[in-house]
């Protein structure tokens, strides 16, 4: 009888699948993250098109209510007053400017100089667009935009 040379251990074996589990993870947290970077460059464009969608229509809203306060007409119509301009309009028919408001609100300011008085007209525009409510492509980006002008009608009294 001799005795038994002692046994080699076997290399271990399972390395290679905790290596790839690894490898699987981290690849699978890189694709969650580029899923949600996507998405929020998603929503940052529809907050941008929609931003200047609503400056637009708050520009429309200036100059409709710059129209309406100074019509093209002779010296002899009436003269300008707030009374005249319109409060808000729905750009419904508007293909660029659908889903589009616009509020428009008018202050008339007694303003002298070298002892005339005369009349400045301010002119605030709000222009919104997009909904607050949970419906539609993106829902819940509202976006809106404020415009002041004053206009001087040039009448010294």
């Amino acid at each position: 009888m001799f005795p038994r040379p002692p046994r080699r251990l076997a290399p271990q074996r399972g390395s290679a699948i905790m290596v790839a589990l690894f490898v699987i993870v981290i690849m699978a947290l890189l694709a969650a993250a580029m899923g949600r970077f996507l998405v929020d460059s998603g929503e940052k464009n529809t907050v941008e098109v929609r931003g200047v969608r609503a400056l637009m229509a708050a520009q429309s809203g200036l100059e409709i209510a710059l129209y309406q306060l100074f019509p093209n007409r002779s010296g002899a119509e009436l003269p300008a007053a707030c009374t005249r301009v319109a409060a808000s309009r729905t750009f419904d028919k508007d293909p660029g400017l659908s889903g589009c408001r616009v509020s428009v609100s008018c202050n008339e300011i007694q303003a002298s100089q070298g002892g005339q008085t005369s009349t400045t007209y301010r002119l605030t525009s709000l222009g919104s667009c997009g909904t607050e409510v949970g419906t539609g492509a993106n829902p819940g980006f509202a976006v809106s935009r404020t415009l002041v002008a004053e206009a001087f009608d040039g009448v010294m009294p």
